[in-house]
């Protein structure tokens, strides 16, 4: 578990790490997509998210998705409903930061358009955040989140705050 205490990170009133959660990849192996979704909810729409019974499934392009909990045991549980439809792979060495700066401020840092008319609910992208690949998403409270891998967390976290 990724504590904010081994990135050294002092607290800040707009940037916090998030409380743990695992994070697992999902490909569709060639051919299979159109049975993994009969076995399993997902966006079929690019740049969206949906949550399913405690899970967030994150559209991440063609026929790969992050799926996110904070219940224990995400790889196996999707590993064994997905079967030899697709690959799973854990991804939790990513770090994911709750940020709640205004939108002006956060476009400073992103190439994507963040107004609401653009960035609705449920909007999720790959983008970069300066130099840094991200995922990013609006939480249901309007926090934006940002996952990057673990080695970029603290030029994140230190461009996050300097916004």
């Amino acid at each position: 578990m990724l504590e904010a205490q081994s990135f050294n990170l002092p607290a800040t009133a707009f940037v916090q790490l998030a409380p743990w959660r695992g994070i697992v990849g999902i490909a569709a192996y060639r051919h299979a997509e159109a049975e993994l979704h009969q076995v399993l909810t997902l966006p079929v729409t690019p740049h969206y998210f949906m949550s399913v019974a405690g899970v967030m499934f994150l559209w991440c392009g063609p026929g790969a998705w992050l799926a996110i909990s904070e219940e224990p045991g995400l790889e196996n549980r999707i590993s064994r409903v997905v079967g030899s439809l697709a690959a799973v792979t854990d991804q939790s060495e990513r770090v994911i930061f709750r940020v709640t700066a205004p939108r002006a401020a956060l476009q400073k840092l992103v190439q994507i358009d963040l107004h609401e008319s653009v960035f609705e609910p449920n909007a999720t992208a790959l983008t970069l955040a300066g130099h840094i690949p991200v995922q990013i998403w609006q939480a249901p409270d309007g926090a934006f989140e940002f996952c990057c891998f673990r080695s970029f967390a603290e030029s994140l976290y230190h461009s996050l705050v300097e916004l």
